[in-house]
């Protein structure tokens, strides 16, 4: 028996089921049927809301993109200082990650797909979007006398971002051991250490 679902529902369960299969194999060899199957839906039925597969791996990819932000920017809101945003940025962002592996994958798997101009695209915007990011917790961090001053902003940020790069890397190879909760505290640590007026 086919479940009916309100249109908005349906999208949502496309994607779960996606982000599982792409999980499972990797995007070239993912066809639209084997996403179909894990739905429990037709290929026509995908085809309803998304025209390629390519359209259902970019909104994928924005949707952790834009769930990672708003994490993000809880913790912006939330801290009294820009040391204490970095502090919680680093262990709320290792725990995500334990939390959807799938994701993590997905976000590894889509830098081998950059030859698609429209992945590169998304994965650019979403960098810049986090290099942003961490340039306006160094901001507000000079502006409150947390951080230094003599700092390079964009350098900063860009290290920041190649740390979440590093975390996710850990994860992945399954560095557990090596690599768990006390080392991101760690190393949060020691950039804060490094930036910190």
């Amino acid at each position: 028996m086919v479940v009916r679902l309100k249109a908005e529902e349906r999208r949502k369960q496309i994607l779960k089921c996606a982000v599982k299969v792409f999980a499972q194999s990797n995007y070239k060899a993912t066809r639209v049927a084997d996403i179909a199957k894990e739905a429990g839906i037709s290929e026509a039925a995908i085809y309803r809301y998304f025209p390629k597969k390519e359209a259902i791996f970019l909104e994928i990819l924005e949707h952790i993109s834009v769930r990672v932000i708003t994490v993000w920017n809880e913790e912006f809101m939330s801290k009294k200082d820009a040391l204490q945003v970095i502090e919680a940025m680093g262990v709320t962002y290792f725990k995500r990650m334990i939390k959807h592996p799938d994701e993590l994958k997905l976000q590894f798997q889509a830098i081998s797909e950059i030859d698609s101009p429209r992945i590169a695209e998304r994965l650019k915007k979403d960098h810049e979007y986090y290099l942003s990011f961490f340039k306006k917790i160094l901001v507000r961090g000079i502006k409150e006398g947390t951080i230094r001053k003599d700092l390079d902003i964009n350098t900063v940020a860009w290290i920041l971002n190649g740390i979440g790069i590093l975390f996710n890397m850990a994860k992945l190879l399954k560095f557990d051991r090596e690599f768990g909760e006390a080392m991101v505290k760690s190393i949060t640590e020691q950039m804060i250490q490094w930036v910190k007026a």
